[in-house]
């Protein structure tokens, strides 16, 4: 969605589209994990953490995958 804002229009903060349609936002940190809890369970990531020597390319999946999701959720 689009705003006009002191002269020019720009595009409005997930905040504020929340705000204009009564949906409370989520906090970035609580997006991260519920996107994380879609792929991989609790179990899972203490699991890969305590065996990211042994399973290196599976450990290098999952900290990819993390690492672009916080990308993402930092741009919303």
């Amino acid at each position: 969605m689009r705003t006009y804002d002191n002269g020019i229009y720009r595009d409005m903060l997930a905040e504020e589209i929340a705000q204009t349609q009564n949906i409370p936002s989520v906090p970035y940190e609580q997006r991260v994990v519920n996107r994380i809890r879609e792929k991989y369970s609790v179990d899972d990531e203490i699991a890969l953490l305590r065996q990211r020597v042994l399973k290196s390319a599976e450990f290098e999946a999952y900290y990819d995958f993390v690492e672009k999701i916080k990308e993402e959720e930092r741009d919303v």
